[in-house]
C-alpha cells in the first residue's frame, strides 16, 4: 500500500513553500521576533495552525524539531474529542467534494491509526465474531507507515 506524502497536495496545487508562508507561519509562532509589543494578538486556532504548517513543511524538507517535555495541558478525552472533530471535518470534506473520496478516505485512515493509540477502536467482527478485521486493517496502515518512513527517512 502506498502511503501519500502528507504535504503533497492534488498537481494541480503544488506544495507552496515561498519565504510569504515561512514569514506567516513564524509571525504567527513568535509574538515578534525583536520581543516588541504586539498590538493584535494571534488567535489560538491560528498560531496551531501555522504550527501544523510548519511541521508539515519540515517534514517534506527533512526537518527536526525540538522535543518539550510534557506540558500536561491536553488530557485523554480532550485527544478523543479532537480525533472526532478532524473526521467531522474530512468527512464534510469528502461529502461535499472538497477533496475526492480516496484521499478523504486516506485521511480518516490516518486519524483512526491516531484513535487506535489514544484509545482503542471498537472491534469490527467477522459474521461468526471470532475475528477483529481492524487488527489486520490498523497492522497494514501502520506497516506502510514505518515502510514510507523507512524509505523516505521522514519523522513526523
Amino acid at each position: 500500500m502506498e502511503i501519500p506524502d502528507p504535504t503533497g497536495l492534488p498537481d494541480k496545487h503544488p506544495t507552496p513553500r515561498p519565504r510569504e508562508i515561512m514569514k506567516v507561519i513564524d509571525d504567527a509562532i513568535r509574538p515578534t521576533a525583536t520581543g516588541d509589543h504586539v498590538d493584535e494578538p494571534v488567535a489560538a486556532d491560528e498560531r496551531l495552525y501555522a504550527v501544523m504548517r510548519s511541521l508539515l513543511i519540515g517534514y517534506a524538507d527533512r526537518q527536526t524539531y525540538e522535543i518539550p517535555g510534557p506540558r500536561d495541558i491536553v488530557t485523554h478525552q480532550d485527544a478523543l474529542d479532537a480525533v472526532i472533530q478532524v473526521a467531522a471535518v474530512v468527512s464534510e470534506a469528502v461529502d461535499n467534494g472538497a477533496i475526492d473520496f480516496d484521499r478523504g478516505m486516506h485521511a480518516a485512515s490516518m486519524l483512526m491509526v491516531v484513535r487506535e493509540f489514544v484509545q482503542p477502536l471498537p472491534p469490527v467482527w467477522d459474521w461468526d465474531g471470532c475475528t477483529d478485521y481492524l487488527e489486520d486493517n490498523l497492522a497494514m496502515m501502520v506497516t506502510a507507515l514505518r515502510e514510507a518512513r523507512q524509505a523516505t527517512g521522514r519523522k513526523g
